[in-house]
């Protein structure tokens, strides 16, 4: 049901109580607005109207956390309209995710064989999402949903920019910006219009005519957006990379101009299948499981001897209980096939940007050989132009081949455990990791090689920003030079960073290795990444210490 389903979840530092409280607020200008009996909802009552009933249920914990769930159904033909907002407070949370607000609105249909009737009926953009976005402060990390863009001045472009590379995003960002002709305020009602149906799926901001300027300057060519145009920030901007500019889909000021009301549409697909389709995060995994067993009537401890029938009844009664508890173990086997299904959706997301990025970079070194090619035509040497290269690069297909081969790079050493890039040949996009993985070995042998000569004295993601001609290199945003503070401070994850060492480069054995490259998007087993010590100065090598998922650190925790 996910294609028809509406899902719009964020958090908020809001305290349990307070959120509480907003969402009851919300819930009854909604159910004034849909002309239900909001004094039977003040009063407790389930029935709200013909048809229509309201239930909830809640659930608290020793450690203070502090669940409720408000579940509004509208039956009517074919099945029924089920509108539930849940609101989660942890006993133990970040002061900026104190409590989670989740609203899911989906058309059940009545039966099984009834399921086709109910396709194509696509939950549009709850009316409560709305009031809960006018009255919450919702975060998605450090991006604000709001229920029109947000406007952004030349002071606010900073921010933004944090915003769109801020690693633990979940939600795309949409940044519009001014239009070149029309006046602001009008254009500023058009965007408003283009994004209405986005509310609570994405971060949402207007850049004025001299932020717009200013943001363009600071996020660089790649990720530009200009004279009106909307674009779309996936998660994991990386402003440094310009193939990664390919992903942050751009919708024009002509093609809005063209069909405003088709625009609205363009615009909203991707977020909300991106909703609707993405893992729950980890601090709502299993709630709905959690309320349904709290509301679960408790058995008898003690029983008497009892007439016939009482033994009859009890033994339905033990039925039903049997019953209940094979629909908790469905509905346990339904959130781990979401979660199955969620991490194939976020497998695929990350195949297809990592195929947009390297078709549009195959396309652009095509565009570079046919113009070399030209200029040796032009000069007289044809033959040289069309000569096959000596030196080709095979491209290994499966981690296991790439350790096979490792021997081939005359500067690189790997001392971590094998068993984890072996383990990262069972997922899908494992053929295309181990090639990423072999190119970055490749220009790590060139740097090294290079370092070793003394024909280069920088580092690493310096080779990269500005590669030597004619010398294997791979994009900078690859790179990271260093963990944060907060892993190198933190002795747990101090400890999962560090890893063995020739005694010639370390007389200890081990090092720390903080500088890492990023070989797949996402987070998890999703997120491979090889960290590494450069030990050209000491020893003439680079050290891979670990290959494998990503490790822990604040935003994989």
């Amino acid at each position: 049901m996910t294609a028809s389903r509406y899902r719009s979840i964020f958090h908020t530092r809001l305290t349990a109580a307070d959120a509480f409280s907003a969402a009851q607020g919300a819930l009854r200008g909604w159910l004034r607005s849909k002309q239900l009996d909001v004094d039977a909802f003040d009063q407790g009552n389930a029935r709200l109207g013909p048809g229509t009933f309201l239930l909830h249920n809640s659930r608290n914990t020793p450690d203070g956390t502090q669940t409720k769930r408000w579940q509004l159904r509208e039956t009517g033909g074919p099945g029924a309209w089920v509108s539930a907002l849940t609101v989660h407070a942890p006993g133990r949370a970040p002061e900026a995710a104190r409590t989670w607000f989740w609203l899911d609105v989906e058309f059940m249909p009545a039966a099984l064989d009834e399921a086709e009737s109910g396709r194509g009926r696509k939950a549009a953009v709850p009316r409560l999402i709305g009031e809960l976005l006018d009255q919450v402060p919702a975060n998605d990390s450090l991006a604000t949903l709001t229920r029109t863009p947000r406007l952004i001045r030349p002071d606010d472009v900073d921010e933004l920019i944090d915003v769109l590379c801020d690693p633990d995003r979940r939600l795309p960002t949409i940044v519009a910006t001014a239009h070149a002709k029309t006046p602001f305020e009008e254009w500023r009602r058009t965007v408003e219009t283009v994004t209405k149906n986005t509310a609570g799926l994405a971060g949402l901001y207007l850049l004025d005519p001299y932020a717009t300027e200013h943001f363009n300057k600071e996020i660089g060519s790649s990720h530009g957006v200009w004279g009106g145009s909307i674009r779309t920030f996936l998660p994991e901007v990386d402003p440094a990379g310009a193939e990664d500019a390919v992903r942050h889909r751009v919708l024009s000021a002509a093609r809005i101009e063209l069909d405003v009301r088709r625009a609205v549409g363009l615009l909203s697909g991707l977020p909300r299948t991106l909703s609707a389709e993405s893992r729950l995060p980890a601090a709502l995994a299993g709630i709905t499981r959690t309320l349904l067993l709290e509301d679960t009537p408790k058995q008898a401890q003690a029983r008497t001897s009892a007439p016939a029938e009482m033994k009859e009844l009890r033994t339905e009664n033990d039925q039903l209980r049997r019953n209940l508890h094979a629909a908790f173990e469905l509905i346990a086997e339904a959130a781990r096939n979401e979660d199955r299904i969620a991490d194939l959706n976020e497998q695929l997301q990350a195949l297809s940007a990592e195929f947009d990025t390297v078709n549009q970079k195959a396309v652009l070194l095509e565009d570079q050989v046919r113009g070399l090619q030209r200029r040796l035509v032009h000069i007289g040497h044809e033959k040289d132009a069309f000569e096959p290269q000596e030196q080709r690069t095979i491209l290994p297909g499966s981690f296991a081949e790439l350790l096979d081969r490792m021997e081939e790079l005359s500067r690189i050493v790997f001392t971590g455990d094998i068993g984890l890039p072996l383990g990262l040949d069972e997922m899908p996009n494992a053929s295309s990791w181990a090639q990423t993985t072999w190119q970055a070995l490749l220009a790590l042998n060139s740097y090294a090689d290079a370092r070793a000569a003394d024909r280069f004295a920088g580092s690493f993601l310096q080779w990269c920003k500005e590669p030597p001609v004619g010398e294997y290199a791979i994009p900078a945003g690859k790179v990271a030079a260093d963990e944060s503070e907060a892993v190198k401070k933190d002795m747990r994850m101090r400890r999962q960073h560090t890893f063995p060492v020739p005694p010639k480069v370390d007389a200890k054995g081990r090092l720390f290795m903080g500088a890492h490259i990023r070989i797949g998007g996402g987070a998890g087993m999703r997120a491979p990444r090889m960290h590494y010590h450069d030990g050209v100065k000491a020893a003439g090598l680079i050290c891979v210490g670990y290959i494998g998922p990503h490790l822990k650190v604040k935003s994989t925790n």
